[in-house]
């Protein structure tokens, strides 16, 4: 009986110490993804490019890669220009290791009124300001 008590005992203190390096959710960028999908659904592409870094980078599906905040805003304001309007998100794995997050979700965007739906990868880096921003995001839509 002893011995399975300190056996017990040695997987509980693996099991807690294990948890303590896992992420939490406050170290996550769901905030900063909560601002993005605010200011797209605004259609506030300043708001959309402020939540990616200095130099974050589009990499839209049959596009050239977009680079830079300036030409971030200006991409999302011809899209949104061209009639996109909103944009659902439901993530499928988030994965945080130190101050890199690399962020899979499936969506639903709103082009013209008629939902079309999709995958994206978006990778993420915390700045000095702690604050995390979009490296890349890449994405395609499923039709």
């Amino acid at each position: 009986m002893k011995r399975m008590l300190r056996t017990l005992a040695t997987l509980l203190s693996i099991t807690l110490a294990a948890c303590n390096t896992m992420p939490v959710a406050g170290e996550g960028p769901q905030a900063s993804m909560d601002r993005f999908k605010a200011a797209f659904n605004k259609q506030d592409a300043s708001g959309v490019a402020g939540i990616f870094l200095t130099d974050g980078r589009l990499l839209p599906a049959g596009k050239p890669m977009v680079v830079g905040r300036e030409a971030i805003r200006d991409y999302w304001q011809g899209a949104f220009s061209a009639g996109v309007s909103h944009i659902e998100k439901s993530p499928v794995e988030v994965v945080v290791s130190g101050d890199l997050a690399v962020e899979t979700n499936s969506y639903v965007v709103t082009f013209k009124g008629q939902p079309g739906a999709g995958k994206e990868t978006l990778v993420w880096r915390r700045g000095s300001n702690r604050a995390w921003g979009i490296s890349s995001d890449i994405w395609n839509n499923d039709k």
